[in-house]
This record gives structure tokens, C-alpha cells and sequence, in this order.
């Protein structure tokens, strides 16, 4: 395996989303995680808002237990999601009675019931902690 290269704005990122950075680096090495901004070889690094709402997610999913490709690919979709609906309030992942799994974005109110198995993250509540941690002042949402 190729040794990890040091990254000073994914570390920053993974700082900020609370992500451990040698797991991060190895989900992106593995594939798993297509959304890193700057991934085109001579294209600059920078993680917006989008961003890093989704290495957030993907934090969260590992802390849920996921494993780490599942969580990159989970926080991909959400990032597809959120970068599609940047006014989002909330984004989930439900799993569908066929066992298939999906990401729903919610800019109001639920248009439609979500199936009761699905795992919910406040966006507008990450938004104002990641604007915390960026100041250095931010306790995780709930």
C-alpha cells in the first residue's frame, strides 16, 4: 500500500468535521469516497460548505458503526444531494422495504412519509456547528 501523503487542507477539513485523518485518506485511496474536492490531478483543494457537510456525515456514519467505504459512499450521496439542494434543512438515509437504501434531501416540511428505518441529519444544526468550529467554539450537535 502506498504510504499516506500529508494533505494540510484535508487535514483542516478532517479537524473541523471531526473525521480521523488516516481513516479519511484511506477511504479516498480506496475509492470509496468520489466527492473530495480537488480530485482532478493539478486542481486546487478547497472543501466548501457542501464539502464539509458530507465529511461530516461521514464522521458520523463511522461512529454509527459503518464501515468506512459505506460511509464514503453514504456521505457521497448526501453530498450529491445537498450540492443539488444547497437549502436543505434536513438529509436521510432510509432503507426501503426491498432492502435497498436511499438519500432524501428535505429543503420544508416532509412531502412524504420517510420509511420509520432511516438515519437523519439535521443540516441546518451541522451548518451553525461547523461555522462554530471554524472560530474554534463549537460543541457537536445533537
Amino acid at each position: 500500500m502506498t504510504p499516506i501523503r500529508f494533505d494540510l487542507e484535508i487535514a483542516r477539513a478532517c479537524r473541523m468535521a471531526q473525521v480521523p485523518y488516516e481513516e479519511f485518506v484511506s477511504t479516498v485511496m480506496a475509492g470509496a469516497y468520489p466527492c473530495l474536492p480537488g480530485a482532478i490531478p493539478g486542481s486546487p483543494r478547497h472543501f466548501d460548505e457542501t464539502d464539509l457537510l458530507a465529511m461530516y456525515i461521514y464522521g458520523r456514519l463511522l461512529a454509527f458503526g459503518f464501515g468506512p467505504l459505506r460511509s464514503g459512499e453514504y456521505a457521497c450521496r448526501a453530498h450529491g444531494g445537498l450540492a443539488a439542494e444547497p437549502r436543505a434543512r434536513s438529509i436521510s438515509i432510509a432503507l426501503e422495504p426491498d432492502g435497498g437504501k436511499r438519500v432524501v434531501v428535505e429543503r420544508d416540511a416532509p412531502s412524504a412519509p420517510l420509511p420509520s428505518a432511516k438515519i437523519q441529519f439535521d443540516i441546518v444544526a451541522i451548518r451553525q456547528w461547523l461555522a462554530q468550529s471554524s472560530e474554534g467554539t463549537a460543541a457537536e450537535p445533537a
